[in-house]
Order: structure tokens, then C-alpha cells, then sequence
């Protein structure tokens, strides 16, 4: 059952990241593949597999915050947050 979910979860933000045009459903695919392994990790349930889950979610946090951060001054800048408005410069 947790091979499933992790496929699951694997499978959603992989789709996620490939069919969408906003950059706000990027950062939740990008959340889904991440975590995608924690319920292998909670299946497994030693010490060490706990210890790299907690490590994994605090690299979440970190990626989710750091993202939106940059987002909201993209939002605020561009009034979108479409990535077709992203300019090479």
C-alpha cells in the first residue's frame, strides 16, 4: 500500500509539472515528487528512515517558502504569474 500511494503521489506531480502553465501548480508538483517518498519512508519505519523523513519535509518547507516568496514578487511585478510572461534577458 505505500509503494501505490508513493506511486500515486509520484505520478500527480510528475503530470503536474509537465501540463501546466502556471508557475504556482509547478512549486505543488514539484512538492508532490519531493514527498512522494515519505510514506516509503514511514512504511519502513527505522530510526534512520524517520530521521531522513523529517530531513526531507524541513527541505520541503524550505523549497515551498523560497518559492512562494519569489513568486509573490513575480505576481507583483508581472501582475501574472502565467510562464509564457517570462522573458529571456
Amino acid at each position: 500500500m505505500p509503494f501505490a500511494l508513493s506511486l500515486v503521489l509520484f505520478l500527480s506531480g510528475l503530470y503536474l509539472i509537465l501540463s501546466r502553465s502556471q508557475a504556482i501548480w509547478l512549486l505543488i508538483g514539484a512538492e508532490l515528487l519531493l514527498n512522494a517518498a515519505a510514506p516509503l519512508l514511514v512504511a519502513v519505519g527505522t530510526t534512520e528512515a524517520l530521521a531522513l523523513l523529517f530531513l526531507l519535509l524541513f527541505f520541503a518547507l524550505l523549497e515551498a517558502a523560497a518559492a512562494l516568496f519569489l513568486f509573490y514578487q513575480w505576481f507583483r511585478h508581472t501582475g501574472s504569474l502565467q510562464l509564457h510572461l517570462l522573458r529571456s534577458e
